[in-house]
């Protein structure tokens, strides 16, 4: 054995790992280590003090790799604590004996008390119950156990949500955390301030913002390389005279003031993007020194493929989770795709065994079929419609020359494949024109405007006719789909509501309200608007018009209609309305291709066999994707949803 073995020991600080007697040819096994990082003052390799630096170092090091007695120590108590938390993680139902803890336990399925345990012992965790399984509640439950467990209090608490959800949480807190004073945030910037400001003198607050707002209220957090704007204020030497402090980049704002206690991020696959300003704000707050307990709720946490899960993890475990190209470099599987890029196409074999027990320790998932056997099953039915001749023609235009001409004449040229894919996909579901706006003779003010005939809207109403009164939720993705629909409704003399980006949050609340009292029998809604955060359990069917390219949108407008409050209704259908001969069916395949990858991550497969649950529906899916010849849009797409991303971050 070697006399001068390598050695991993807490620095004196106390808050690195130090890696002693590294030799030159150790530097390549050290740099595939994530978060590692070269201090010249002591001329050493040290890494992020984390347990899975300490799995990593022994991993890529070797067995041989000796542990010093401070670190050693540090190890072994953070074990311990590893171990409580992964005995929560896979419980249906209390640890027996059990004593309930607080008034909140009535209130609480079975499942939801471990899984309100995990979230406290993990401190930093992502709960990944299934889309309407009550995650609102059980997070409510554990900032109730944190506090009681603190030594002065967890507040002040930070929600930070989509914008349809604000009004949901406050709700939720004043009935379930009655000691606790929701402040949501909304409103001009200048407004939003103020309210920031005096929220932090309120006793017991949990404040609420919606995502895309906490990039205008906390500096950002650094990623990579690239840089950070800064104004002269922060750099005397090279800010920027023209940035002001409410767009430097560096500079402390009213979040950052806030000595918040615990975090938490709902819906917290919005932020897969790290370069996203939205992300690195969000991850700025977080990261704060006060901060003891982050919380990220999901029940998709990929939306593309496994690398999409990094960011979450980032964002509630920073030590753990550094750097993202050092984890794809050691847990993603890559190959070259189409366009001669790279394309993720799931995790690495080699070491996926280690990645799922970094995970583990940070991840709980509950599965409806196993928590929530009183809900109704899903029926699913695909009812398949045909383009207009017309509408045909412009399709196949469009599709052969990415040229566009309307009935009036007027021509409209897509530079690249993801635009014509858009447009694609609006040809499927209706008719388009040119609407030019108040200035006809400039063509950059020109949008495309569906218009009828639409062969969906057709079978809309043939569904509605066949079902009268019969309470339907109505999806799309686009919102002037959802607009022909609505115009027909009304035509039609029928009532309805709808929940669009146009919609404010108070009519949006009031409009699901309805709904579900049976004043409205018809709820429109579009992904983004309406497919997160609501409950519209009145209906026992949702009629999909389109579909969006983001598996996650999908399944959040699915579990509008299936979530807790569903069991009064012997099945849930989903109506797929699909143009035939079209990219529809192309984006149904692709879909399901995604479902894989995020199963590699949630294993509910695994949860089922477990369990002696059948894994039929599981098993439909693998056999479609398997008999499918996929086009590989993935790049594509991935740069499609990041682009509508970063549209939202600049709204």
């Amino acid at each position: 054995m070697d006399s001068n073995p390598l050695v991993v020991e807490l620095n004196d600080a106390g808050d690195r790992i130090e890696i002693h007697n590294a030799l030159w040819m150790h530097k390549p096994l050290v740099a595939q280590i994530p978060g590692k990082a070269w201090d010249s003052s002591v001329k050493r390799w040290t890494l992020p003090l984390s347990w899975s630096a300490c799995v990593q170092a022994r991993a890529i090091l070797g067995s041989d790799l000796k542990v010093g007695v401070r670190l050693g120590a540090w190890s072994r108590l953070e074990k311990q604590r590893r171990d409580a938390v992964l005995a929560l993680r896979n419980l249906r139902e209390p640890q027996q004996p059990y004593t309930p803890v607080n008034n909140h336990d009535d209130s609480l399925y079975p499942f939801q008390i471990p899984g309100r345990d995990f979230l406290v012992k993990a401190q930093y965790a992502l709960l990944g119950d299934e889309m309407g399984s009550g995650k609102t509640l059980q997070t409510l439950a554990a900032l109730r156990c944190a506090d009681m467990a603190s030594e002065d209090s967890a507040y002040p608490a930070l929600v930070v949500c989509p914008n349809s959800m604000k009004r949901s949480w406050a709700r939720e807190i004043r009935t379930w955390l009655p000691e606790a004073t929701p402040v949501v945030v909304e409103g001009s910037a200048a407004k939003r301030r103020k309210q920031i400001t005096e929220a932090a003198d309120v006793e017991r607050a949990v404040i609420i913002m919606n995502i895309e707002s906490v990039r205008m209220h906390s500096r950002l957090a650094a990623y990579g390389s690239v840089r950070l704007k800064r104004c002269r204020e922060c750099d005397s030497v090279a800010g920027d005279e023209s940035l002001t402090p409410a767009k430097c980049e560096t500079h402390e704002k009213e979040l950052n003031a806030i000595p918040f206690k615990v975090c938490v991020l709902d819906e917290a696959h919005r932020v897969k993007d790290p370069r996203a300003l939205q992300s690195r704000a969000i991850w700025k707050v977080f990261h704060g020194p006060t901060v003891q307990y982050r919380w990220a709720l999901t029940g998709t946490p990929v939306a593309n493929n496994p690398g999409d899960v990094w960011s979450i993890l980032h964002t509630i475990d920073p030590e753990g989770f550094p750097r993202k190209s050092a984890f794809l470099d050691r847990y993603a599987l890559k190959e070259f795709n189409a366009f001669g890029g790279m394309t993720i196409t799931g995790l690495n074999p080699a070491t996926r065994d280690e990645f799922l027990s970094l995970l583990d320790a940070r991840f709980r998932r509950m599965i409806k079929a196993l928590v929530l056997e009183q809900l109704p099953e899903k029926t699913r039915i695909i009812r398949h419609v045909e383009m207009t001749p017309k509408q045909r023609k412009a399709y196949k235009e469009v599709e052969d020359t990415y040229v566009l001409t309307t009935e009036s004449g007027d021509t409209v040229v897509m530079n690249g494949t993801l635009p014509a894919a858009t447009r694609l996909l609006q040809l499927s579901s209706a008719m388009c024109d040119i609407d030019k706006g108040e200035t006809p003779d400039d063509i950059a003010t020109w949008k495309v405007k569906l218009t009828d005939p639409s062969s969906k809207v057709d079978e809309l109403m043939s569904i509605i006719e066949d079902n009268p009164g019969k309470p339907l939720a109505i999806a799309a993705e686009h919102r002037q789909l959802i607009d022909l629909a609505a115009a027909r409704l009304a035509k039609a003399g029928l009532p309805y509501g709808v929940v669009t980006g146009g919609v404010t949050g108070a009519q949006r609340d009031a409009t699901v309200q309805a709904f579900q009292k049976g004043d409205l029998p018809y709820l429109l809604f579009t992904y983004k608007a309406g497919g997160v955060g609501l409950n519209m359990t009145a209906a026992d069917t949702l009629v999909r018009l389109q579909r969006s390219w983001s598996l996650i949108d999908n399944q959040q407008g699915e579990d509008r209609v299936h979530r807790i409050g569903s069991e009064k209704h012997d099945t849930v259908t989903i109506i797929d309305i699909v143009t035939s001969g079209t990219v529809e069916e192309t984006q149904l395949e692709k879909l399901h291709a995604k479902m894989l990858r995020l199963e590699e991550i949630v294993r509910d497969r695994a949860q089922l066999e477990a369990a002696g649950k059948s894994t039929a529906h599981l098993d439909a899916e693998a056999a479609r994707i398997e008999s499918s010849d996929l086009i590989d849009l993935d790049t594509e797409l991935t740069k499609y949803e990041e682009a509508e991303d970063n549209a939202r971050d600049g709204a």
